[in-house]
């Protein structure tokens, strides 16, 4: 029997930057955003957004099965709150970055909570690039060279690791192929039969063919209209539709409050309809994807 090195993914954030309820929303006395409203129900969970990031879970030969999450921005440590417990999850086996704002590096601070004292682990392993990584320097220079820190604060306990956008590197035994965007702000990957793109509005030729073959897609898709940054969720469906083979699934990430997560499900229902190789789907926070069978879903 082969041995499956990738054996799940688990969506830790599915949210744009400034997360999903917004204050702005909960507080309006008109209570006008549907989306933002629904989150303070239970039936409206699926709408609870924070900052987009992905967990990762890789088969070990010694058992222990691997964490190797991608991203960890403002929101991240509550959202470890809630899924690390629902899951069952503990270790923090390794972080990889895919661009130095917020929503993707803020969270680098509370992690801490892995390393202090050594109480799961000793340090974790961060991959990224040499221009995330002197951001990160700016940013946190405490967390670069520990002579920086003033006072007398803990600090989290970091090996870091510079990649190379033109070449794959290997994290707990699965390789990690770059995707990069344009102006190569933005690095997405590729890990076995899944291409992960949480945040640009434009792919490159040579990215789309690295990302040929992908069984599932992770797309990011802020809202309905275009985007400077981001694309919208018809564009994102392009990328799906146009691709060679078309994937088995593709999930949606990175949304705004615009979009309802119930509403969503039921347009890509129909649109599937029309197009039965097209499956499209918005994640929500906390959905396991089961690699060696992409039905079953938790």
């Amino acid at each position: 029997m082969t041995f499956r090195k990738l054996k799940e993914i688990i969506f830790i954030g599915t949210g744009t930057s400034s997360g999903v309820p917004t204050v702005a929303c909960l507080t309006d006395p008109q209570k006008s955003c549907k989306t933002c409203m629904s989150t303070l129900t239970s039936e409206g969970e699926v709408n609870v957004r924070r900052n987009t990031s992905l967990l990762v879970r890789v088969n070990h030969e010694d058992g222990r099965v691997r964490n190797i999450v991608i991203d960890c921005g403002k929101t991240f440590y509550v959202s470890a709150l809630k899924w690390w417990p629902y899951h069952e999850l503990r270790n923090l086996d390794a972080l990889i970055l895919t661009h130095p704002h917020a929503d993707a590096i803020n969270g680098l601070d509370d992690l801490r909570a892995w390393t202090l004292h050594n109480v799961i682990q000793e340090s974790i392993p961060v991959y990224l690039t040499s221009s995330t990584f002197e951001s990160v320097q700016n940013l946190f220079p405490y967390l670069v060279d520990s002579k920086q820190a003033s006072g007398g604060g803990d600090l989290p306990s970091f090996q870091w690791n510079m990649i190379d956008i033109n070449h794959s590197f290997n994290v707990e035994g699965l390789e990690f192929t770059p995707l990069p965007d344009e102006p190569y702000i933005y690095v997405g990957y590729r890990f076995e039969n899944i291409s992960y793109i949480s945040d640009c509005n434009f792919i490159p030729d040579d990215t789309l063919i690295k990302m040929q073959g992908s069984d599932i897609m992770i797309l990011d898709a802020l809202d309905y209209k275009e985007h400077p940054s981001h694309f919208s969720i018809y564009q994102a469906i392009n990328i799906s539709r146009n691709s060679n083979p078309v994937p088995k699934r593709t999930y949606l990430v990175g949304f705004s409050h615009s979009v309802n997560h119930s509403e969503l499900v039921k347009e890509m229902e129909k649109l599937q309809l029309n197009e039965p190789l097209l499956w499209v789907r918005p994640a929500h926070d906390g959905l396991k994807v089961v690699v060696d069978n992409i039905n079953e879903e938790q």
